[in-house]
């Protein structure tokens, strides 16, 4: 069964953008990188894949986060997950981040408020 995290805060410290989260689900010494990112056009929040041995870990970077997001990707730092104690690299992120912006960029099918919402944090500055 999948599981589901969501960013509680980011910050950017230490050359790295970190996205913190409470209580995951599957500890993150389970968990590898996906190097895959997903959108929820509803939830209006990226989704970044981390795998387990029986399922995946979505972890979500909602609406409010999305200005540290762009900080980090325009200064190429890397992403990094906090939980507790335990961290781990979001390998690839800005890679799977860029291809996403460009996807949604004038495209209606992800839906008109996710679209003017990216238009908004990421290509009005």
């Amino acid at each position: 069964m999948n599981e589901k995290v969501i960013v509680r805060r980011a910050e950017r410290k230490d050359g790295r953008l970190w996205l913190h989260v409470h209580d995951a689900p599957i500890s993150l010494a389970r968990v590898t990188p996906k190097r895959h990112m997903l959108v929820d056009s509803d939830a209006l929040a990226f989704v970044y894949l981390l795998e387990a041995d029986d399922c995946f870990l979505y972890v979500m970077v909602p609406k409010p986060w999305w200005p540290q997001l762009k900080e980090a990707l325009d200064a190429e730092e890397p992403v990094w997950l906090r939980c507790g104690e335990r961290t781990l690299e979001l390998e690839q992120f800005h890679d799977e981040l860029s291809y996403l912006l460009e996807n949604i960029r004038d495209n209606a099918n992800y839906g008109e408020t996710l679209e003017q919402a990216v238009q908004d944090v990421f290509f009005e500055s």
